[in-house]
């Protein structure tokens, strides 16, 4: 069952269809579009949610009165093998919101084939979208290809974490088989301006980084900006936020499209701690600018 609501004026020009041919062609299963109305505040204009995935109500967040919240829940207990899920976010010019999941994602043991996961986020011209799902969790035996395309716009900022951490149910150590994750930003021709992937594959997957198996969680910040002077800024709030982190670290991104975090965390609570100071810290750094 779909539920659909959708605004003509704010959305229409928008194409979802247009993605990097390695994205696919199934329509997303989520498709949420926020737009700025009169007044100021953030609404959401055009609303999508098909199996898995349920649409809460908005939330006001944070002391702007103009931004909007948005938790997204999926009913499917996580990611099985073969699923194939398409997410679509955009936040139209001007529009503030924040996007985040229930609880985290379960990838659950598989025998053959992988799961995928495929996303993609756009913040036009003035608009800060926030995509601040929980972790994924890769059970034993799980196989995970994640994709996020993002496509930022000029005086946009997007906020964008991309977490994972293990789980054996049994309680040994048995690791996933394979994460194969891609965050690929571009401008609004297409052009790309940074790229970030990493793959591990078999046991090299205990560590989730390849530094000791005491860290089992892992995560990323991106701050995209195509402010240069803010990118610094973000870039030097985020080296301040790692500092008590046991392993984590932060610069700028290439194409001059804003700084990026990399956190390594002995477990999801750790993860989230160093990464939610993290948020704190960009969020003042771009206020303050």
């Amino acid at each position: 069952m779909w539920w659909s609501t959708r605004s003509s004026r704010t959305c229409s020009s928008m194409r979802i269809e247009a993605l990097p041919a390695s994205a696919g062609l199934s329509q997303p299963q989520l498709d949420l579009c926020f737009s700025r109305g009169p007044s100021g505040a953030t609404y959401l204009s055009r609303q999508r949610a098909g199996y898995p995935y349920h649409v809460g109500r908005v939330l006001s967040h944070g002391p702007h009165l103009a931004d909007a919240r948005l938790i997204v829940q999926s009913s499917s207990g996580g990611l099985f093998e073969n699923d194939d899920v398409y997410q679509h976010v955009v936040a139209t010019e001007g529009a503030r919101a924040r996007v985040e999941t229930a609880a985290a994602t379960i990838v659950h043991s598989m025998t053959r084939a992988t799961a995928q996961s495929r996303v993609r986020v756009e913040a036009q011209q003035g608009a800060q979208l926030e995509w601040l799902p929980h972790p994924s969790i890769l059970f034993p035996g799980a196989r995970l290809a994640s994709s996020i395309d993002v496509v930022l716009h000029p005086r946009a900022r997007i906020l964008l974490a991309d977490c994972y951490t293990t789980h054996d149910p049994a309680g040994g150590e048995t690791p996933f088989v394979a994460l194969d994750a891609a965050i690929s930003v571009r401008s609004p021709t297409g052009l790309l301006l940074a790229r970030d992937r990493l793959r591990l594959e078999g046991a090299a997957g205990r560590q989730l980084g390849g530094v000791s198996a005491r860290f089992t969680a892992h995560g990323g910040l991106m701050v995209l900006t195509l402010d240069v002077e803010e990118g610094a800024a973000v870039a030097r709030a985020l080296e301040h936020a790692s500092e008590d982190a046991f392993y984590a670290g932060a610069g700028l991104l290439p194409g001059h499209c804003g700084a990026f975090m990399r956190i390594l965390a002995t477990d999801s609570c750790a993860l989230r701690t160093t990464l939610e100071r993290a948020i704190d810290a960009v969020r003042d750094a771009l206020r303050s600018g």
